[in-house]
């Protein structure tokens, strides 16, 4: 792959997360009750910090530039991507159902 289209794709999937980010932050928030939020949206920040190094570390052992400049193991970087998103999509559905279903007061 050349340089310009990682970039292209690195654009588009950056876009693709962080217009995911604010529904779902919205959709945890409702989990803890509302005196527990604070705390729970602090711990939550945290994981998100240490899944994003955790991933940065991955994506670099993963991805490698080729001896020609060209950059390999990008496309099994993109299938991981579409797996954990897919794997996202799923436990959101089961969070919304428990949300939905817990009284709120």
């Amino acid at each position: 792959m050349t340089l310009a289209t990682v970039i292209v794709v690195n654009v588009l999937m950056f876009v693709g997360i962080f217009s995911r980010m604010i529904p779902s932050q919205a959709l945890i928030s409702a989990i803890p009750e509302a005196g527990k939020r604070g705390s729970f949206n602090a711990v939550s920040a945290s994981l998100q910090q240490l899944s994003g190094g955790i991933a940065s570390i991955i994506a670099g052992i993963i991805v490698a530039q080729g001896p020609a400049g060209d950059i390999k193991g990008f496309d099994e970087l993109g299938y991981i991507v579409v797996a954990t998103t897919l794997a996202s999509l799923a436990l959101t559905h089961f969070i919304q159902k428990a949300v939905a279903a817990t009284p709120r007061h």
